[in-house]
């Protein structure tokens, strides 16, 4: 068997590893935002993906611990940097009617390429493996060479017959690009006409109220993602199915799960430009409740010495469907909600802010999770991971609202609370009360 480095890595290197890189990705974000502000999204687009790229040919090559762990810093750093790029050009390029759709295929691609490790991992060797690292990155490389820049961004910099030609390029023949330009130079104009800037800065950002409200929202729904269980059952996929002991190959049940929640975001895709976001959270988030509390009921009666041989197939089937659930749910929405709740001046920064929460705390639930174990045991866990699932689903329906099919300007304008001003004033104008005792004769 091909040993690819000097020696196999202990318990501890593997876990710095993890812990390093993990962190190290969290100020991808902050790197790209400043990249996207100063020279667009294209530069931090080849920056991203060169990256990655750099870091596979060096984790392909590595012999030694200290070299791997260069490559999957590297790789990492570029990682981080793509879910601004990503999210951000999207959101800026998608019509209103599809930015949802749009917006999930970031978790289309992260749960592609989980089903592509799985499989592949299943099957081939490292150095296989390694290679397709870097090989689908350079692909992403040449393909995004023939993209053109964020019309958005263009339009901020003044260079309208580029902005104009990027947005034909982005739209289908027969659209009205000038109405189209004209709305989004009127929201940039209405945005810069206090000082005439396109960036805001961290102090302004935290100024807004807007922005206030919509971070919260942010930092609640990284942690609905984080404590909804998925993490942790992603993190010990096999091993779970082992302890099911259900006869399947525990690798290949995983390659299945992968593959399951790879066409739920498929079906994410399709619905939540229909369905809308908030009754797809709410929904899918009961659903993961009432999967977990299966589980924890499962373990509970199996730690208590109850025959559970008829249900054998229940924690497998409570998996698999919280592993759909989420992909349906918050695992496809998260990024598109949060795109939806700040202006494009603000949007890296939030986007920074939400990966680098969402890192942090992901990493939080998956170290801790052991000492949840010990306190909590298995069953435990579960039904404290379903009571996150109920917390979070009391926010949504009480806070968040619904930004399907909307502007963005309106849903900043809400978010600001300016549409609940217009509507008082309305109500207490006099010019719009009817002078009924003027009227009778």
């Amino acid at each position: 068997m091909e040993q690819p480095l000097d020696r196999p890595l202990s318990k501890g290197e593997t876990s710095w590893m993890i812990t390093l890189v993990t962190l190290i990705s969290a100020t991808g974000p902050s790197l790209c935002s400043l990249l996207s502000h100063r020279w667009g999204f294209k530069p931090a687009g080849y920056v991203a993906g060169s990256l990655v790229v750099l870091g596979g040919v060096i984790v392909l090559l590595a012999h030694s611990f200290p070299v791997l762990m260069l490559g999957r810093v590297v790789t990492c750093l570029g990682t981080g940097c793509t879910a601004v790029v990503s999210t951000t050009y999207i959101n800026g390029a998608a019509e209103d009617h599809v930015r949802g759709a749009l917006g999930t295929f970031f978790a289309l691609m992260f749960n592609a390429g989980i089903l592509i490790a799985y499989l592949v991992g299943a099957t081939s060797s490292y150095r296989i493996v390694c290679t397709g690292c870097f090989v689908i990155p350079l692909l992403y490389l040449i393909c995004f060479f023939f993209l053109p820049e964020s019309p958005q961004y263009l339009l901020s910099r003044g260079r309208e017959n580029k902005a104009e030609k990027s947005l034909r390029w982005f739209r289908s023949a027969g659209h009205d690009v000038a109405q189209e330009l004209e709305r989004l130079r009127a929201d940039a104009d209405a945005r810069t006409q206090d000082d005439g800037r396109t960036r805001m800065s961290l102090a302004e950002f935290l100024r807004d109220r807007a922005c206030r409200l919509s971070t919260i929202t942010a930092i609640v729904l990284n942690l609905n993602q984080s404590l909804n269980g998925s993490p942790v059952v992603l993190s010990y996929v096999v091993q779970m199915f082992s302890e099911a002991e259900n006869g399947v190959s525990a690798g290949w049940s995983a390659v299945v799960v992968a593959a399951l929640q790879l066409l739920a975001t498929f079906l994410s895709s399709a619905l939540v430009d229909r369905a809308g976001r908030r009754p797809l959270l709410l929904a899918t988030n009961a659903g993961m409740a009432l999967c977990l509390a299966a589980l924890g009921g499962y373990f509970f009666a199996k730690d208590g010495h109850i025959d559970v041989t008829a249900v054998w197939w229940l924690p497998v089937a409570a998996m698999s469907l919280l592993l759909v659930l989420n992909a349906i749910g918050i695992g496809a929405l998260l990024y598109v909600v949060i795109n939806e709740s700040f202006s494009p001046e603000a949007l890296p920064i939030a986007v920074s802010i939400g990966f680098t929460a969402h890192t942090f705390i992901v990493t939080a639930v998956i170290k801790s999770y052991v000492v949840l174990l010990d306190w909590l045991g298995l069953y435990g866990c579960y039904w404290f991971f379903a009571t996150c699932c109920i917390l979070s689903n009391v926010y949504i329906f009480f806070f968040l609202p619904e930004t399907m099919n909307r502007p963005i300007a309106d849903i900043i304008s809400e978010l600001s609370g300016e549409t609940k001003k217009k509507q008082k004033e309305l109500q207490s104008s006099p010019y719009d009360r009817v002078p009924v005792a003027e009227t009778k004769t």
